[in-house]
This record gives C-alpha cells, sequence and structure tokens, in this order.
C-alpha cells in the first residue's frame, strides 16, 4: 500500500500555486479585474512566496504595458500580503510618482525606509519623490537626517544634492560632491549633479577636475557635457571661452543632436567667439524645436544681426517684443534692428511706445523720483558677484559693509533714473540737470585742449553718474560725440550728439568717431564697454573685463589728446575726475602705445572704483563678466 502522507502537501501547494497564477491570468486579462483582484490577496497568502510570481508574471508585465492603475492595484495587494518587503513598496511609491498621486507614494516610500532606515536607496526614494512633487524644504530636510547615507552608496547620491540645491543650500550640496572620489564615481547622472553643484558654490576649479575624471571613467552624457562646459565658461580662461567650453558642447550634441539647451550654449559661445556664421545654424534649430524661449530668439536674432541678415533680425525681435510687449530689453534691441533693416518708420513708432511706457512709470517730478529711491534699494538687481568684487577694491577699510551696500545701490538706481529722465522726460529735463555741480573746471580744462582746433579722445568707464555727462557738455556748449547704444532715432535733445552702435556695424561707428576728432569735437568712450559679443577682454584686479584699445589707437593715429574722465557724487551734486591719458611719444610705435594707455587708464579706474561705493554704478562694462572668487580651495 502506497503512503500519500508526503504528497498530499506537495499536492496542496501546486494547487495553491496553480490558483494564484489563473487569478493572475484573469487580472491580465480581464476588461474589469475587480473581483480578480479581490481574489488576488487569497490567493497570494495560500502559496510560500507567491510574490515571486506576482512580481514575475503580473507586475512587471503590467508595468511594461504601461498600465500601470492596474499594477498600482496588484502592488498594493501584495504590499498588504508582504508588508515587510521593502522593494514592493518601493515600486509601487514608483509607479504611484509616475503617476504623480504624490502622498500615497511618499507614504508608502516613507514606509519602506522605516522598515530598513539605514537604507541609502530607500532613503534617496523619499527624497526623490519629494523634489519631483515639488516639497522642496521637506525634501531637504530628509537630506539633512540622513546626510551620511549619501556617501555610503553613492550611485543616489544626486538625489541630496539636488534637495540642497533647489532649496538654497549650495554649501550642504557642495559638501557632498566635495566628498565624491573622483576614481569611485557611480555613474554620469551623480557626475552631472556634483559638477553643477559645485558650480553654485563657486567651486569652478573642482567642478571642472570633477567632470573630467568623470569623462576619463567613462560616464560620458550630454548633460554631464553641458555643465562641464558651463564650468569653463565661468573659468572665463581664453581657451576656456573659445576652445574647451565648445569641445564639451559639440560632444554633446554629437550624442543629442536635438538637445535645445545643448544647441544654445554651443551658438552662444560661438557668437562670444565671433563666429558669427557659426553660430546661426545651432541657434535656429535651437529656436525651432523651442519656439518660446525668449533668450534663444534674442542671440538666433544677434548673431543674424553680425552676419549682415538686418532684416531677419528685425522680424525675429518683433516677435519678442509682440510675446512680452512690456518686456524693455526686447523693445529697445527691436528699435535698433529695425534701424538697421532700414525700417525707420518702425523704429521711430516702436521707440515713441518705448519710451511712453517708461515715462509712465516715473513720478511727476525728478525730486520725487530721487525720494523714492530709498524704497528700492533692497531689489536693485546687482549681483552679489559685483558687490562683493568691489568690496574686495574698497579704499576705506573700516566701512560698515551693509551701508556701504546700501549706499552702492542708491548709485547703481540713481544713473538708471538719469537715464530714465532724459530720455522720457525731454520737456522737464532741467530738473535732472539740477544735480550737476560746478561746471567752470571742466570748461577750463577743455579748453586749451581744443584751442588747436584738434578734437579730444576722452575715456571713461561704467562707473559714477554717466548720463550726468551728457548733460553737462550740453550745458557747457562744448561740441561732443558719445557712443552709446542708445539707437540713432533717438528724439531727445541730446540725441544728434550719439554715434549709435546699436544700429551701425562697427565700421561705420570707427568712420564716425574719425570726423568727430576731425572736425575738432570731444570724443566721449566708455572703453570697457562694447556692443559686439565678441569683444576682447583683458585682466583687471581678477577679473575678465572688457576693454577695448580703440580709444588709444584712435587718439595715437589722429595725432590727439586723451583724456580719462568719471563723473562721481560728492555733497550730493555731480562732479567729476578728468586726468590726461599719456600722450604719444616720438616714434611710439601704435602697439607700445596703447600698452602704457591701457597701463595708466586702469591706473585711474582702480581709484575711481576705491572710492565712495555710490560711485561705482554696478552695471555693464566691467562689471558686466565679474564672477564670484573661486572657492575649490575651501573646505
Amino acid at each position: 500500500m502506497v503512503d500519500t502522507t508526503l504528497e498530499r502537501p506537495a499536492a496542496a501547494a501546486d494547487d495553491a500555486t496553480s490558483r494564484l497564477r489563473a487569478v493572475i491570468q484573469q487580472i491580465l486579462e480581464a476588461d474589469d479585474p475587480s473581483s480578480a483582484l479581490a481574489a488576488f490577496g487569497p490567493a497570494l497568502a495560500r502559496v510560500e512566496e507567491g510574490w515571486r510570481d506576482a512580481r514575475r508574471l503580473l507586475v512587471s508585465p503590467l508595468v511594461r504595458a504601461g498600465r500601470l492603475e492596474r499594477a498600482i492595484a496588484a502592488l498594493e495587494r501584495l504590499v498588504e500580503a508582504y508588508p515587510a518587503r521593502t522593494d514592493d513598496r518601493r515600486l509601487l511609491a514608483s509607479l504611484l510618482g509616475r503617476t504623480e498621486q504624490w502622498d500615497r507614494a511618499i507614504a508608502q516610500a516613507d514606509a519602506a525606509a522605516a522598515i530598513s532606515p539605514d537604507a541609502g536607496a530607500l532613503q534617496a526614494a523619499r527624497i526623490q519623490l519629494r523634489v519631483q512633487a515639488g516639497r522642496i524644504p521637506q525634501a531637504a530636510e530628509i537630506a539633512r537626517q540622513t546626510h551620511a547615507l549619501a556617501l555610503v552608496g553613492p550611485g543616489d547620491a544626486h538625489w541630496w544634492m539636488l534637495a540642497y540645491s533647489r532649496n538654497g543650500d549650495a554649501a550642504e550640496a557642495a559638501a557632498i560632491a566635495m566628498a565624491l572620489q573622483a576614481e569611485d564615481l557611480p555613474n554620469a547622472r551623480v557626475a552631472t549633479v556634483a559638477v553643477r553643484v559645485l558650480l553654485d558654490d563657486d567651486r569652478v576649479e573642482a567642478a571642472i577636475l570633477l567632470g573630467s575624471a568623470a569623462l576619463a571613467a567613462g560616464h560620458d552624457a550630454p548633460a554631464l557635457r553641458a555643465s562641464l562646459g558651463l564650468a569653463h565658461l565661468r573659468r572665463a580662461t581664453e581657451d576656456d571661452r573659445k576652445v574647451h567650453a565648445l569641445a564639451h558642447f559639440e560632444a554633446g550634441l554629437a550624442a543629442a543632436p536635438a538637445d535645445v539647451r545643448l544647441l544654445t550654449l554651443h551658438g552662444e559661445t560661438l557668437l562670444r567667439a565671433g563666429r558669427y556664421k557659426e553660430a546661426v545654424a545651432p541657434l535656429r534649430q535651437a529656436m525651432e524645436l523651442a519656439p518660446d524661449l525668449e533668450q534663444t530668439r534674442a542671440l538666433y536674432a544677434r548673431a543674424l544681426r553680425y552676419t549682415l541678415q538686418y532684416g531677419e533680425a528685425a522680424d525675429q525681435l518683433l516677435h519678442l517684443v509682440e510675446k512680452s510687449p512690456d518686456k524693455r530689453l526686447w523693445q529697445r534691441a527691436a528699435i535698433g534692428a529695425l534701424s538697421q533693416a532700414g525700417r525707420k518708420q518702425e523704429a521711430e513708432t516702436l521707440f515713441e511706445r518705448y519710451v511712453a511706457q517708461r515715462g509712465q512709470a516715473l513720478p511727476s517730478t525728478f525730486q520725487q523720483a530721487l525720494d523714492q529711491l530709498e524704497q528700492k534699494l533692497d531689489t536693485a538687481p546687482i549681483p552679489q558677484a559685483r558687490l562683493d568684487w568691489a568690496w574686495s577694491l574698497r579704499g576705506d577699510a573700516a566701512a560698515d559693509r551693509v551701508q556701504w551696500e546700501r549706499r552702492a545701490r542708491w548709485g547703481h538706481l540713481v544713473d538708471h533714473l538719469l537715464f530714465d529722465w532724459l530720455e522720457c522726460r525731454e520737456d522737464s529735463v532741467e530738473e535732472a540737470m539740477q544735480v550737476l555741480g560746478e561746471l567752470d573746471t571742466g570748461e577750463r580744462f577743455f579748453a586749451p585742449l581744443l584751442a588747436s582746433g584738434r578734437g579730444v579722445v576722452v575715456a571713461t568707464a561704467h562707473v559714477g553718474p554717466m548720463y550726468a555727462g551728457l548733460m553737462a557738455l550740453e550745458l557747457l556748449g562744448i561740441p561732443s560725440r558719445w557712443l552709446a547704444t542708445a539707437p540713432s532715432i533717438a528724439q531727445s535733445s541730446y540725441a544728434a550728439a550719439l554715434i549709435s552702435t546699436a544700429d551701425q556695424t562697427e565700421a561705420q561707428v570707427a568712420k564716425a568717431c574719425m570726423r568727430a576728432l576731425g572736425a575738432g569735437q570731444v570724443l566721449c568712450l566708455a572703453v570697457d564697454g562694447a556692443a559686439n559679443p565678441a569683444a576682447p577682454r583683458t585682466d583687471f584686479e581678477g577679473q575678465a573685463v572688457t576693454y577695448s584699445s580703440f580709444a588709444a589707437h584712435l587718439a595715437h593715429r589722429q595725432g590727439v589728446p586723451s583724456v580719462f574722465y568719471t563723473p562721481r557724487w560728492e555733497n550730493g551734486q555731480v562732479a567729476y575726475t578728468l586726468e590726461m591719458l599719456p600722450a604719444v611719444e616720438p616714434g611710439e610705435s601704435a602697439d607700445a602705445y596703447a600698452r602704457r594707455w591701457q597701463e595708466a587708464y586702469f591706473k585711474h579706474l582702480k581709484a575711481h572704483v576705491a572710492g565712495p561705493p555710490e560711485n561705482l554704478r554696478l552695471s555693464g562694462g566691467i562689471w558686466r563678466h565679474v564672477q564670484s572668487a573661486d572657492r575649490s580651495a575651501q573646505r
């Protein structure tokens, strides 16, 4: 007689497994799986390790087929049957996140992490879901609580860095990136975020080293190339800007030719390297792929301008004006482009609208406008890097930083107010002229220089109340011309004195300058500013600043004297610094003279920026490319 006592449990197990698989098949095939799902839990309970079949035969096929709602329902039953299994909870949290059911997703991730609190992947999932749900402060708080786990298994370290970064905790994010071992970087995703957060914390050299190590380890990716290219642009040596950054953007595009961010970065970098024709194609492609990106379209318009396609450049800028009619930057650029394209009537109409809009924002009197500046100091749009650099150059070692910054912000705002008043309140411009101090000194300074009938090159910079100079020379009646970005169609009283760089080619501007000197006029140039995106730069007190040797070479070629000039505030009124720049020595070459001239110019400029902070201005010119000090060596 055969003993069947051992066969019964095996047969029962086979029957339970068959029953489970039948229920799984019903869930997969039924139009309405509710009854099968109700039977799924009991069927699981009868099979030892039934989760294996459930994951392999049910959940995975549903996920692959994109039937996420049914996969979520199945996983919920699976979690009920096996509450201690963290893998099921983590997958359920992920699917709930993919369907943006954030509360439910976060609850499952938290429950999984509560089971295994030292599992870095589970804590990463908690942070990830909160980041994706936009609950950044919560994500950052969990990152702080579990900070040590980020480096135990660094394959998920990017979630800690992202949570910190998006919460504004740049130092905490960079601390993780700095602790990563370059030779042990786990993947391109972690490397990309690490490079990005190092840049955010002004650790440029460290970002370049880490990104380069990631590439050497084989972790190449378009996003990493974009971040590494940006790091080279931040370091901003000549080779960084014109060779290394471009190489990374090109490598990224080889792998992702339709990446809008890379296309834009590549085109903009080509533009700033003076390779205008090459810049057109990537910028056009980026704009066509993402037509709503205003900055990309503006860069494309700029490339068109520098390849002499003036009409198309104007059309692109008009598109921006139509989309954002109150954005002054686009209005002014479109006015210049229309003028350059010969569409004068359109330019004049837009200019009238532009001036009227700005005028409406001004109070009825200039004094009222001055009084309102105090309320705007805290919102003055000045990058902190500029304030930090200027503070490092100050001459007053005992200055209070808070008060110093407020005075610097006032100087920034008041100069822009002067410009608005000059251009938008032509009928009451004399109100602004009340800020001008004693003018006789300037008249006496220029009289002997002009007596010979030759012109004078006046070199200034983007410092102090720049626009007061126009008013002063107009009051003195000194014949003068100013290089300016204002379009030629400007209708204010000083417009005739302008040589516009906004709607003329560089050759046209140069000819106008020589004509002015030939006519015995004072020619005023801010040599630290240039409309050309590829304008040359030079080192000045630890920063790469825009600088043109055009003024020095012009003085040498024309044989005219040159003067360093900056306006400044003194006892509530505008005073003027006027210093002679070097004269040409007999037989001196143009290049040798330009070097001496540049040295003298920067010596005077350094003395100016070391003075009272209201005379800094902090926009344009030397301020344009200021970068924060590299903190790579700091721990």
